[in-house]
């Protein structure tokens, strides 16, 4: 609840956090995990939909292909994704205290959005 209420009041600073939880559900959802996170690098210069990274970790197989799956879906959603070498500070992992119907959603969002990317 404190989450949709900080979304709603300044989507720009918060919305990565949701899509990190949308991309770590989808993730879940696609390849049945049980337990995988999503971390995001940011730049302290970038803001809105920039973020300087994407990385899959303590994943039970293919870790880079999921980080490759991770960074598409990043795409999808609009984020620019650019490491410049400056330094960076990390967006912490979705909790992963998220109902089925949560993960539906989430996983239909990212489904559309990469259906989407991949038609332009």
């Amino acid at each position: 609840m404190a989450r949709k209420r900080r979304l709603s009041v300044n989507p720009d600073a918060f919305a990565v956090e949701q899509d990190i939880c949308d991309v770590t559900l989808w993730l879940s959802e696609k390849y049945n995990l049980s337990r995988v996170h999503v971390w995001v690098d940011r730049h302290y210069t970038q803001t809105g939909q920039e973020i300087a990274g994407v990385a899959v970790i303590n994943s039970p197989s293919h870790p880079a292909h999921l980080t490759e799956e991770a960074h598409e879906a990043f795409l999808a959603l609009g984020y620019k994704v650019e490491d410049t070498g400056a330094d960076i500070y990390a967006y912490g992992f979705c909790h992963g205290h998220h109902s089925r119907h949560e993960a539906i959603q989430a996983y239909a969002r990212i489904e559309a959005a990469l259906r989407r990317w991949r038609a332009t």
